[in-house]
């Protein structure tokens, strides 16, 4: 009985370390520039690159919240121009725009990029993907300061607003120059 029961832990414990592999989290990061934290911050319209309608919008939300959480004050969110759910359109045409669009709010920085995964990966798990781009951009200039790029896949019971606030929240706070908790 008590071989049965040692048995029955051994199992579980390789099935929970079995789970824990299947997810995983990637961060690639330019280094922080120096922000004022009193500097006006404009979120730009994310590329959508992935299969899944108003993935970048969704993304521009997370962003903004979470900019806002960790202290941004002054922050202006690009209203969407897309006109469906899968825009294509002249990219460095729509950037000027949305720059210029940026530099009206007064914004000193602007931050983009793109939604590059967002789905959930096929097969009886179903677990969620994620992978971003961003870039901070200085209006004054027109130079990138910093650059982030992450991806992730989550476990069959998480979902994909779940993993993409992590993953964000972790790129956000990379530009920030904080510590992860």
């Amino acid at each position: 009985m008590q071989i049965q029961a040692i048995r029955t832990l051994m199992l579980a414990v390789l099935a929970v370390t079995g789970l824990a592999a299947c997810a995983g989290m990637r961060i690639d990061t330019s280094s922080s520039p120096a922000l004022d934290p009193q500097s006006a911050v404009a979120v730009l319209a994310l590329a959508n690159n992935t299969s899944t309608p108003y993935a970048g919008q969704r993304v521009q939300q997370q962003l903004a919240a979470l900019l806002t959480a960790h202290g941004v004050g002054t922050l202006s969110i690009e209203p969407s121009a897309v006109s469906g759910p899968l825009p294509v359109g002249n990219d460095a045409q729509d950037m000027n725009k949305a720059l210029a669009w940026a530099r009206a709010q007064q914004a000193r920085y602007a931050l983009t990029g793109s939604v590059d995964e967002w789905r959930y990966k096929i097969g009886l798990d179903g677990q969620p993907a994620v992978g971003f781009t961003l870039r901070l951009i200085d209006l004054g200039n027109g130079k990138t300061v910093w650059s982030g790029a992450a991806s992730a896949s989550g476990h069959s019971r998480e979902g994909l607003a779940v993993l993409s606030q992590h993953v964000l929240d972790q790129l956000v706070m990379r530009l920030l120059r904080k510590s992860s908790t």
